[in-house]
């Protein structure tokens, strides 16, 4: 599965599990993700790819931590609504 900046995903596995994130930048085996509250775009959060799920495709990257925090706010109004997590 491809990830890049932007991408809104969610955690499958570890403490963090079903949490949202938007991924921050890629490195060969891990993704850096932020949430904007715990984990903000200056200090990334390194998850290893098989451990998220892609949530939905995001154009272009997020620069700021209110950014980050908008759209996941967004994403998870549009979920509760569908009746989803």
């Amino acid at each position: 599965m491809q990830f890049s900046p932007g991408n809104i995903v969610r955690s499958t596995a570890g403490r963090d599990k079903n949490h949202l994130y938007v991924v921050v930048t890629l490195t060969p085996n891990r993704v850096m993700v932020a949430d904007g509250h715990r984990r903000r775009i200056s200090a990334p959060k390194p998850k290893n790819i098989i451990h998220l799920q892609l949530v939905r495709h995001q154009a272009g990257c997020v620069s700021t931590d209110d950014e980050v925090r908008h759209i996941l706010q967004n994403t998870d109004s549009q979920a509760d609504e569908k009746g989803g997590n």
